[in-house]
């Protein structure tokens, strides 16, 4: 243990009284840094808020830990500013923390990230003792907290532990020690970062559980993604230096404020009223005689980082003799710039004779002339890299337009992939939820972040799947997975349900459900927070439900509405008026005391019209007898002299039985009793099935008991026993199958038939039925399929037949341009539909 080994080489100067509730400790360990990363992630913040140019980190990896008589500990080094006897004092005071300090910051040119001084006890997650030893000019002060030690006392607050302050006398025997020696040389300190004047090392060592979770690589992507560029701090991993991702990313611009063209010298004169020019590397004017100098990035990549990245990479680092001025104001106060650059442009810029206005009262520095001045050459500044960013752009643009059609991306991945790899880099786990979770994305457990974001920005574009699930109907409208590039679409929401019937409309839905999807990363990237983002996004989804509500016109929704409706009296009636209507029918809600629920019309010539009332009867489980009301259904009838009445229920009283109460009442005062079960599947069958109002009222007015009924449901779905979208599927393939066979002989209807009669979905299939099938598709082909008598003559290709015929076939058809975008517009669903 490196305590007892501090003990041996140092004397005890004091101790510090600590009282720490148990509690208290798993709180912030468990629930605030439940992730050991996390736990490193705080060290290094420390050694960041040090003002520490150098920081080296050592963590074993799972197989180290487990072998008897090695490295148990994890160790991070900074040349920081130390922790003299004061400052280990302090640094016990849970809720205060020396190094954020004002003073600190004015020494060291940096902003301070941490806030509370509780981030040390992260390091409970992963071990049980924590050691200190710093350098400062006093001396080698170390202390060690044993959590083991911590208990609750009878109070709650916890008993209160003493730490020993060791002022190490004889440090060399220390380093000497083979088991030190061994940690400094995992570490890579050597002997010239122990010369420096300040330093700390702190030690984790009885470790937990936890610390055997902790990847080599999983720590080194959270570190990379965490470096800021340019931040003036090298942090080192198991002696391999962890460099800013952000390093890696490509210049679509790079210029130095010298490269100013005349252009923008011009117009900055004109703003200023002062002349502009350049002397080397730098820009001068009567008011900047020391000149301004710098450099401006623009790069391909979004910079902005996750929200507790050590430093941000993006906007404007304006520095005053060496000073950074302006960490929490990227953009020097400027709310008006162009938020495509903004996320990729960096510039560093030096500007020391703005010292006399930094210096200067609070309140003159708005108002100062100088940093007008200054801002309009930021202005200058930040325009000239959006012109450049837009013609890096074009000049991509143009090199996609020239690629033939098959390797042409319609959809720049900048779009979609970029964004997305953009907002994952940001915050790969948080999200718009109140858990914290994203709305629409999912991240599934054990994702390699930093082999997924690689793929999205490299130029193997992956192409996108769009699936249909039954995920409820109180769930997302879409859950979109980045790591396999597909969109679940929730087949249960109204709006899904409303769009899935036509396959063009449901081709239009997918692609509103991705940029819907896109939508938040977006948002993300925009800097939006993350709890405004879930509320905008839930109200975008309780719109897209009322406006699928508002105007139905699928058949497949309306009959999941009846579905829903069981239990709803008021939703339930509006809902059997619209299957009416959709089933061929003019249709009227009514309601009211002594009215029907609706009235349904249906005028044919010359046989006149029919009129049937509609009345719908909302329940739970089983309406009762009474709740029926069979004798004040009938007075209905008679009161608007109706042919009939249509009454819907989820199930009738004892309706196993044919000689049950409701089935004799319902047979004597002609009461047509359906199930909803039963219309909803007419109605969802109507359009491909070719159900009509006529053969509704051939039900309502001669079968009343709930089992005839359904036994005459079921006819309807008998002959033929095929669907109508099926067989013409069929027939398109058959077309397909016929071309270059018997070049001599025309495509012929017995042709079509004698292919379709060997397929057994087809059993007892008529040359008739396929004449009438072939008549249907011909009159909808738009002229690309003609019946010339009995022969067929195709006028196009059969992708283009496909295409055009796609209303009758209920299938999506291939695109007239080869798509990058998606893997198969014949959409890939859970079953031949939507459900």
């Amino acid at each position: 243990m490196i305590f007892e080994q501090l003990k041996e080489h140092g004397d005890v100067a004091a101790s510090v009284e600590v009282k720490i509730s148990t509690e208290l400790v798993r709180l912030l360990s468990d629930q605030l840094y439940q992730s050991p990363l996390k736990a490193l992630e705080e060290l290094i913040v420390n050694a960041y808020d040090a003002g520490a140019a150098l920081c080296k980190v050592f963590v074993p990896s799972p197989a180290q830990i487990a072998e008897a008589g090695g490295l148990h500990l994890i160790s991070v080094f900074d040349t920081g500013i130390g922790l003299s006897d004061e400052g280990m004092v302090d640094l016990w005071h849970i809720g205060r923390s020396n190094k954020r300090s004002a003073e600190i910051e004015k020494l060291t040119a940096r902003k301070q990230i941490g806030k509370f001084g509780i981030g040390k006890l992260a390091t409970y997650t992963v071990a049980n003792k924590l050691t200190y030893v710093s350098k400062t000019a006093k001396g080698i002060t170390s202390a060690t907290l044993d959590y083991s030690e911590l208990t609750r006392d009878a109070s709650g607050v916890g008993t209160p532990v003493k730490i020993p302050l060791i002022h190490i006398k004889d440090w060399s025997h220390f380093a000497a020690d083979t088991r030190v020696k061994n940690l400094f040389a995992v570490m890579g300190v050597t002997e010239a970062d122990l010369d420096k004047p300040s330093w700390t090392l702190v030690v984790l060592e009885s470790l937990k559980l936890k610390a055997q979770q902790i990847r080599i690589g999983n720590l080194k992507w959270v570190l990379r993604t965490a470096m800021p560029l340019q931040s003036g701090f090298r942090l080192f991993l198991n002696t391999e230096e962890v460099k800013s991702l952000k390093a890696d990313y490509e210049a679509a611009a790079k210029f130095e404020l010298s490269e100013l063209p005349a252009s923008r010298l011009k117009a900055l004169s004109e703003k200023t009223g002062e002349a502009w020019s350049v002397s080397g590397k730098k820009l001068l004017s009567p008011s900047f005689p020391s000149g301004i100098w710098g450099e401006v990035l623009v790069t391909k990549k979004t910079l902005p980082g996750k929200s507790d990245d050590l430093l941000r990479s993006n906007g404007f680092f304006v520095r005053v003799l060496g000073r950074l001025i302006n960490q929490d104001e990227p953009f020097f106060g400027m709310t008006h710039l162009h938020f495509g650059t903004l996320n990729r442009f960096r510039a560093d810029i030096y500007a020391n004779d703005l010292d006399q206005i930094i210096t200067a009262p609070r309140e003159s520095v708005g108002a100062s002339g100088l940093k007008e001045k200054f801002e309009a050459l930021l202005l200058e500044v930040f325009q000239e890299a959006r012109q450049r960013y837009d013609d890096f752009l074009a000049n991509e643009e143009k090199a996609e337009k020239e690629k033939k059609e098959h390797t042409r991306s319609f959809v720049s991945p900048s779009l979609i992939e970029h964004a997305i790899a953009s907002a994952l880099l940001q915050a790969p786990l948080a999200g718009a939820e109140a858990d914290n979770s994203w709305f629409y994305f999912s991240i599934e457990k054990g994702t390699n972040l930093q082999e997924l974001v690689a793929r999205l920005y490299s130029a193997d574009r992956q192409q996108f799947v769009f699936r249909y699930v039954g995920l409820g109907k109180s769930a997302r409208l879409v859950s979109f997975s980045p790591l396999n590039s597909t969109f679940t679409i929730n087949s249960d929401h109204e709006f899904a349900q409303a769009y899935t019937d036509d396959p063009r409309s449901r081709l239009l839905l997918e692609d509103m459900v991705l940029a819907e999807a896109l939508l938040e990363a977006e948002l993300r990237n925009g800097k939006v927070p993350p709890q405004v983002i879930g509320e905008a996004l839930q109200s975008r989804d309780s719109l897209l439900r009322g406006l699928a509500l508002d105007h139905p016109y699928s058949s497949h929704a309306i009959a999941r509405s009846l579905a829903d409706s069981a239990s709803d009296k008021h939703n339930l009636e509006i809902a059997l008026v619209a299957a009416a209507r959709s089933l061929g029918f003019v249709a009227k809600h009514i309601s009211g005391s002594g009215e029907p629920d609706g009235i349904a019309r249906l005028i044919e010539y010359p046989a006149g019209e029919t009129v049937i009332t509609l009345e719908a009867k909302s329940s739970g489980m089983v309406p009762s007898l009474s709740a029926i009301d069979f004798g004040g259904l009938y007075e209905h009838v008679d009161a608007h002299k109706a042919h009939g009445c249509l009454l819907l229920a989820p199930e009738y009283p004892n309706a196993s039985a044919d000689d049950s109460a409701a089935a004799t009442r319902a047979k004597l005062l002609k009461i047509s009793c359906w199930r909803i079960t039963d219309l909803a599947r007419v109605v969802e069958a109507s359009e491909s099935r070719h159900i009509t109002a006529k053969q509704i009222i051939g039900i309502v007015l001669t079968q009343f008991a709930p089992n005839e009924v359904s036994e005459a449901v079921a006819k309807l779905f008998e002959d033929p026993s095929w669907d109508q979208p099926v067989l013409s599927n069929a027939i398109i393939e058959a077309l397909r199958q016929l071309d270059g066979k018997l070049r001599d002989s025309p495509r012929s209807v017995t042709a079509v038939a004698t292919v379709l009669s060997g397929d057994p979905r087809f059993d007892g299939i008529q040359t008739e039925d396929v004449r009438k099938a072939v008549s249907n598709l011909a009159a909808s082909s738009q002229g690309a399929l003609v019946m010339d008598g009995e022969n067929l003559v195709i006028l196009t290709s059969y992708d283009e037949l496909a295409r055009r015929v796609a209303g009758q076939t209920g299938n999506g058809s291939i695109p007239l341009r080869s798509s990058k975008l998606r893997s198969d517009l014949n959409t890939q669903t859970d079953k031949d539909k939507p459900k």
